[in-house]
């Protein structure tokens, strides 16, 4: 009996996560009907995506002519025959469109972290017994496939991190670090803006209140080791004091396939460990006080409520003026201290509500940094 192709769309298509989506359908091509990609303007890349993958509808910032029909992400996002959408946009472009996909019953794979820790109550508050929503960072995938693995208790989760192109640098050799120097991550294949969230390590404060949200496990019961080779991406303790990790090469199309599939790659292995295992030159400690950014994270971010608001916006701000040259590698925490160190906290009870924070923190940030930088 033949299967029944799986239509699915992309909010964010031409990004990396967008691309290797659609590398992924390629090679599966009777499993997979592509109906909608945004992007936001990387227009030569979309059009040759719709008319490879015979696209039916799109949205862009940019206008220009297609054969596909020009939808809103809102429309793509809850087409009645979608079955699944992938979100890879930067910042709380695609948010609503989430939130509206889900309410629709869709199957949403998610791999922007903002959406998730500005807006993660809302999507809960969205979702009902058809809907999903799947995180596609290799980390808290892991974490979700090891939590299953075992009816043990779990005393800690340990999730890992590469250290980014400069865990072995000091502080003195980063002032001046370009914006290509720190998008060169070691390990992995990723748009510009996470490559230097990860070079801070935002990139794991984010994961590690990610986990937090989706998994509802306490923070304190939540770390981080350094793992560079990145081909562990979690581990579990339990009370017993065994560990199970999660293990696969630094490949994202692994995660990104789970979600297609509805099931673990073959690629992927859980292996069991020991703390005696936990050694250089497979791990490293991971101290916090090398990386202010992560702590930031963690300190402004466990507050929740418009705190991880103005910390993601804050952050995304902090990075563009970094990738234009306006600020340097270490003004980057510095920055986002003195925003933060501001921030007068607000209700947070509708979208409309995350939408205002993000926006004006991100405003804040710019006018910041004319003021003080220049």
């Amino acid at each position: 009996m033949a299967k029944t192709m799986k239509n699915i769309s992309i909010l964010g298509s031409t990004g990396s996560i967008g691309t290797q989506t659609l590398e992924l359908v390629d090679q599966n091509k009777s499993e997979y009907h592509v109906l909608g990609l945004t992007c936001n303007k990387n227009i030569e890349l979309l059009s040759k995506q719709i008319k490879k993958f015979k696209v039916s509808q799109f949205h862009s910032n940019i206008k220009f002519d297609s054969s596909a029909q020009l939808e809103s992400p809102i429309d793509i996002a809850t087409n009645e025959k979608l079955d699944k959408l992938v979100v890879s946009t930067e910042g709380l472009h695609s948010l609503e469109p989430t939130l509206m996909a889900l309410e629709s019953s869709k199957e949403v794979g998610i791999a922007n972290k903002e959406s998730i820790l500005c807006g993660y109550e809302f999507m809960k508050n969205s979702m009902n017994d058809n809907s999903k929503l799947i995180p596609l960072d290799s980390e808290p995938v892991s974490v979700k496939n090891l939590l299953k693995k075992s009816n043990k208790q779990v005393n800690k989760i340990i999730i890992t991190a590469s250290g980014g192109p400069f865990r072995n640098k000091k502080s003195t050799e980063l002032s001046n670090i370009t914006p290509d120097e720190a998008a060169n991550h070691p390990t992995w294949r990723m748009g510009k803006k996470i490559s230097v969230d990860s070079a801070t390590l935002m990139n794991k404060a984010f994961e590690v209140l990610e986990c937090n949200l989706l998994f509802e496990f306490p923070l304190n019961k939540i770390d981080v080791i350094i793992n560079p080779s990145s081909n562990i991406h979690a581990l579990v303790e339990y009370n017993d004091g065994s560990i199970l990790a999660s293990q696969y090469e630094p490949d994202m199309k692994i995660p990104i396939s789970e979600f297609l599939t509805n099931s673990i790659s073959p690629f992927s292995d859980h292996i069991y460990l020991n703390k005696k295992d936990l050694i250089k030159p497979k791990f490293e400690i991971f101290n916090s006080s090398n990386y202010p950014t992560y702590q930031i994270g963690l300190h402004y971010g466990k507050r929740r409520g418009s705190w991880i608001i103005a910390l993601c916006a804050a952050d995304q701000a902090a990075i563009d003026l970094f990738l234009d040259y306006k600020i340097r590698f270490l003004d980057i925490h510095k920055v986002i201290e003195i925003v933060l160190s501001n921030h007068i906290e607000s209700k947070v009870s509708s979208i409309t509500d995350v939408y205002r924070i993000y926006n004006s923190t991100i405003q804040e940030t710019y006018k910041l940094t004319e003021n003080k930088w220049n």
